[in-house]
């Protein structure tokens, strides 16, 4: 198993340019046929807003799509790769404006406590209910977090990670590790990481476990499983919410109330998820899914 080790560079490599990740932003603006509007009725460009994102697939997916929206409103539109932690202390400070991927009641109760009096709830944008834990694939002979420990070998003693910030890592090292006794080593990397090593794994029917939410669109590309979670460790089912520096929520209400609007059911951001992961670029994905789904989103522009 010591194999495994490897996973961080390797597994990356094998499934470059495959993956929802985030590597960058484009300077394209779409034009108002393919977004909400047009630009600025004075004609000028407006001010610059910063959406700051995590490499999370559903986050990636709603940046980008919100990107080439404001843009088309004539906003220009930077938006910023970081990791959760840096990012909330960024979004309380003001130089990120906008954060759409706030995962409570659990996840992010943390940082939502230190950061709450300097934001403002622009509201449940996923219109369903969240899942967090440990995940292996449906091959794999075990059903529990409780039965982790017996089969560690077979794990190569380490459960795959993600993000070391993030507020389900951290609900893994404070309180799953602890609650279940785990011996397994939690690895942290990226989910582009963690993904690969997922993929690597399932085509070598090799055991597993990793480090996975509910929306993702692993879901409907492997046959994977939760593990039972008897003692509660991860919490209750939750949502996923707006939350923007308050100081620019008030000096721009016009665009707060469009993010307000905005919904997405299940269907809708997994085939999100899935245009931006199959065309030639993550625009060119946003792009075709805004065409195909132009009254939706004109009902997030809507005034009243």
């Amino acid at each position: 198993m010591n194999k495994r080790k490897l996973f961080g560079m390797a597994a990356m490599m094998t499934l470059s340019g495959t993956l929802l990740t985030a590597c960058g932003t484009s300077n394209q603006s779409p034009s108002s046929s393919n977004g909400a509007g047009s630009t600025s009725q004075s004609g000028k460009s407006k001010e610059t807003i910063t959406l700051g994102y995590v490499d999370w697939a559903e986050d990636v997916a709603d940046v980008y799509l919100w990107k080439q929206l404001l843009e088309s409103k004539g906003y220009n539109v930077d938006a910023k790769l970081m990791e959760a932690g840096p990012l909330f202390e960024a979004l309380s400070s003001g130089s990120i404006d906008v954060h759409f991927d706030v995962w409570l009641p659990t996840t992010d109760k943390t940082y939502m406590q230190r950061y709450q009096s300097t934001l403002t709830d622009l509201g449940k944008w996923y219109q369903g209910q969240t899942k967090l834990g440990l995940v292996v694939p449906d091959y794999v002979n075990i059903d529990s977090l409780s039965q982790l420990n017996a089969h560690a070998q077979e794990f190569g003693n380490q459960i795959i990670g993600i993000d070391p910030g993030a507020g389900e890592t951290q609900t893994i090292q404070q309180t799953v590790i602890p609650d279940y006794n785990l011996s397994l080593k939690l690895v942290n990397s990226s989910e582009t990481a963690m993904l690969a090593q997922l993929q690597k794994d399932y085509n070598e029917k090799q055991p597993v476990v990793v480090v996975l939410w509910s929306p993702h669109w692993a879901f409907s590309k492997w046959h994977l499983k939760y593990l039972k979670d008897p003692k509660g460790s991860f919490g209750k089912a939750g949502w996923i919410q707006t939350e923007a520096n308050k100081k620019w929520a008030q000096s721009n209400p016009t665009v707060a109330k469009w993010l307000k609007n905005f919904k997405l059911n299940q269907q809708q951001l997994g085939s999100l998820e899935n245009d931006i992961n199959t065309a030639s670029s993550k625009e060119a994905g946003v792009k075709k899914w805004i065409s195909a789904n132009q009254s939706l989103v004109n009902s997030w522009f809507q005034s009243s």
